[in-house]
């Protein structure tokens, strides 16, 4: 893989400013754009990715039903076919190429790859069956293939708990609660859409540690909750507000005593 890195790089190197760009998701993208039009002709661009595909977090992160977020592949799709581009995938920097060693390749290089592993609670049941991780669910259903074997089985479930009133609790929530018709004409993964036929899963409990004026979520992932099909979660949502005002009221006094507490010393 260096080898052919280094012929890559030596004929333009030499002529124009070479970057090598690390993860091809959004970051990666964008970053080549901005320096495809600053620096005109005088630039090649390399970028590298693990994945055999580019798009990163828009291909395994964003739902299948949003479409609309999805389109910006369009605009990276241009972006990977101009000439002064060159996509390779399957490279594992670190493995196939160090740092060090790209560094001497090229002018300058960006890491603008993303998390791939989760944050642990280090919390009682958490590495139990059926205990999953929301990056996971979601490449799952996604089709990444560091996902394509999680055993999620819907077949056995009626209920199901999400921790988090985020984005992404909503969007995996969403997924698994909305009619399998309305998923037929997205790009979810074959094998998530055939766990989904089985499912027996009815309610979604979503349990936040903040009450409901924090709820963190973007007007399209809220608007997507109002679509038929998918009452049984907000009226899980609207059944635990009363809890968790309860326990917000008790939170914010617990507040306004530390801070009394501080403005006083």
């Amino acid at each position: 893989m260096l080898l052919y890195l280094a012929r890559s790089c030596s004929t333009t190197v030499a002529k124009k400013l070479g970057v090598c760009i690390v993860g091809s998701g959004p970051a990666g993208f964008y970053t080549a754009d901005k320096l495809l039009k600053h620096y005109g002709e005088q630039i090649q661009v390399d970028i590298l990715d693990r994945l055999p595909t580019p798009f990163g977090l828009v291909r395994s992160g964003v739902a299948p039903d949003h479409a609309d977020t999805k389109n910006v592949i369009n605009q990276f799709t241009r972006i990977a076919q101009d000439p002064r581009v060159t996509f390779f995938g399957n490279v594992t920097v670190g493995k196939d190429v160090s740092v060090p060693e790209l560094q001497k390749l090229y002018n300058a290089v960006v890491l603008s790859y993303g998390a791939e592993s989760d944050r642990r609670l280090n919390i009682p049941g958490e590495d139990s069956k059926g205990v999953f991780a929301a990056r996971e669910f979601v490449w799952w259903y996604n089709g990444h293939p560091d996902q394509r074997n999680l055993p999620v089985d819907l077949s056995r479930a009626e209920a199901v708990a999400v921790c988090g009133i985020g984005n992404v609790a909503l969007d995996c929530a969403r997924v698994v609660l909305r009619p399998v018709q309305d998923l037929l004409n997205t790009d979810i993964a074959q094998h998530a859409l055939q766990q989904l036929l089985k499912s027996k899963v009815s309610q979604i409990h979503l349990c936040a540690r903040r009450g409901p004026m924090q709820v963190c979520i973007s007007m399209l992932c809220w608007h997507l909750q109002l679509r038929p099909g998918i009452s049984s979660l907000l009226w899980t949502v609207c059944a635990l507000l009363p809890i968790i005002m309860q326990h917000n009221d008790s939170l914010s006094a617990s507040q306004d005593l530390t801070a009394a507490g501080q403005h006083n010393r």
